[in-house]
């Protein structure tokens, strides 16, 4: 009878045991990554003296996402998720900690080397780790919470991008081998917080296994048979070209209009604001409007906004842009995400997942090039006109499409 099924509430996320020693683990961390982040360009500039050299390892960095990503993906999914989180924690430790011992016991060429050798490390064992983790997380969570707990990761995000180029700085200037120590130190808490989950983060595993080309290809095909996944996938990877645009159309403006490096760095900061902000709104629209609406409108806020960027010159009209873009494609992420994670089988999460980062990374690595040749040679108008018309492009594709217009959250 009906009166057999009795329906529960998920219990809080805040006292989701599992998911917070995962989250408090993970901004901890973070915020240690972040100072490597800010801090190891500097390194290596201060070594060589030279941008390229600096530009060389960020693009090493980069490099594993679009090399190893589909093959990884395939492995995460067949491997324990906890045990690949906790070897990838350890080995990014291992890898941040040998930072210091490398300038301490080589120098010259050979120095070099070791330190792109570690920024190409450290991207490959990141992408293990971020695919073992965003599969974790949608496990731990219940479906109907997962927009808050992408939420709650994105200010994560958001507050490590204002708080931690300011804390690697400060690291810095004690002394250039401090922010790794922290690092390496914020990476031993996310260890001990990662041996404290009881849960296995996964349901059980198929003990038969296939080639891993055969079960790269079961990615491939789910993702291919299911429109709106895949239309995210590729409205995601656009939507992050756009923002690179909007950072180096920022930088480009700042540099014409002689504006002063200080109200450069508010400029920066009101676009961490409009993160945060965003996130906030978020898991409210969520109970409010559909899903496929509230992509419609944050599409909409990009068509509208983005093209401003050709006309103005003050930094407070610069800075409300570029908060208010943030602010809309901090709503974007988090519903794409959320809808993704929860409609994707718990044993295709690392390889969906997978796919994503092959296409962003692509994406971005020649799209970057592209708008830095645009902007060289074309100009801020020209460029700005490019890319606003690939977003009309996918905005009113969004709107023919009735797939993603009456796409819904799955709640459970």
């Amino acid at each position: 009878m009906d009166t057999e099924v009795i329906s529960q509430q998920p219990v809080s996320l805040w006292r989701n045991r599992d998911y917070l020693l995962l989250w408090l683990g993970q901004t901890v961390s973070s915020l240690g990554t972040s100072c490597t982040q800010f801090a190891f360009p500097l390194l290596i500039v201060g070594l060589t003296r030279s941008i390229a050299a600096a530009g060389l390892a960020y693009s090493l960095g980069q490099l594993p996402y679009v090399l190893l990503s589909l093959p990884a993906g395939a492995l995460v999914d067949r491997w324990p998720r906890k045990r690949v989180m906790l070897l990838s924690t350890f080995c990014l430790m291992v890898c941040v900690a040998s930072i210091p011992l490398t300038l301490g016991l080589s120098s010259g060429p050979l120095r070099l080397l070791l330190l792109y050798a570690i920024a190409f490390g450290l991207g490959a064992i990141s992408l293990f780790y971020e695919l073992a983790t965003s599969a974790a997380r949608a496990w731990v969570v219940p479906k109907s919470q997962l927009p808050t707990a992408v939420a709650q990761n994105e200010v994560i995000v958001g507050s490590c991008a204002l708080v931690g180029p300011a804390l690697g700085s400060w690291l810095f200037s004690i002394s250039r081998l401090l922010p790794f120590v922290t690092d390496a130190l914020s990476s031993l808490i996310l260890l001990g917080s990662l041996l404290s989950i009881r849960s296995p983060m996964q349901d059980e595993r198929r003990t038969q296994r296939h080639h891993l080309l055969r079960e790269v290809r079961e990615g491939l095909t789910w993702l291919w048979e299911h429109e709106v996944v895949r239309s995210i996938l590729l409205i995601s990877s656009y939507i992050n070209f756009t923002i690179t645009a909007s950072v180096l159309l920022v930088l480009t403006i700042v540099q014409q209009q002689h504006i002063p490096p200080m109200l450069y760095g508010l400029i920066v900061a009101a676009g961490g604001v409009g993160n945060l902000l965003g996130t906030a709104l978020c898991p409210p629209m969520l109970r409010r409007i559909r899903f496929g609406r509230a992509l419609c409108c944050a599409l909409i806020v990009f068509v509208f906004v983005f093209p401003l960027y050709g006309f103005i010159t003050t930094p407070l009209l610069l800075g409300a842009v570029y908060a208010t873009i943030a602010l809309s494609d901090s709503i974007r992420a988090i519903f794409m995400d959320s809808y993704r994670f929860a409609v994707v089988p718990d044993a295709l999460q690392a390889r969906v997942s997978s796919i994503y980062r092959l296409i962003l990374f692509s994406v971005l690595t020649i799209g970057s090039s592209a708008l830095g040749l645009s902007l060289e040679h074309l100009g801020i108008l020209p460029t700005v006109g490019i890319v606003w018309s690939g977003l009309l492009l996918i905005t009113g594709w969004l709107f023919l499409s009735r797939h993603m217009r009456q796409a819904t959250f799955p709640q459970a």
